[in-house]
């Protein structure tokens, strides 16, 4: 029998895989848009087909160059070119579980890893990442 660990694990790759395709099947991706008009969307459509209101860390959506940047970088929009590398980073909290959100859990034990699933889709040159705070 698979744990509970094991089995959010699954649902939350499951899910972060689903969200990816649906971005390339509904065409979000497309030259002449800026990052911050990608990130609105996946956040809509995040909402709209997870019920995914609250994330763990600020979304971003990078382009180009400013996929080199780290985290704490807020660099200036860009629009979305023909052959751009593009970088998503969102931390969803899944069914409103706010302890997600911490670096301690309940019980106040530090938390020790990250869940990150990266998603490249070969056929398209497309590539995506997803992480999630586990317990």
């Amino acid at each position: 029998m698979i744990n509970e660990t094991v089995q959010k694990l699954i649902e939350a790759e499951d899910k972060a895989a689903w969200l990816f395709k649906t971005i390339h099947e509904r065409g979000l991706i497309v030259p002449g848009k800026t990052e911050r008009e990608l990130n609105a969307e996946v956040f809509a459509l995040a909402l709209e087909l997870l019920g995914i209101k609250k994330y763990w860390h600020k979304r971003i959506v990078r382009a180009g160059k400013n996929t080199l940047l780290p985290y704490k970088e807020n660099p200036p929009d860009l629009v979305l070119q023909e052959d751009d590398i593009l970088f998503f980073d969102f931390g969803p909290v899944f069914e409103d579980n706010h302890e997600l959100m911490s670096n301690k859990d309940k019980n106040g034990n530090e938390r020790h890893w990250i869940y990150e699933i990266h998603l490249i889709d070969k056929e398209s040159e497309i590539g995506g990442f997803f992480e999630q705070l586990m317990h």
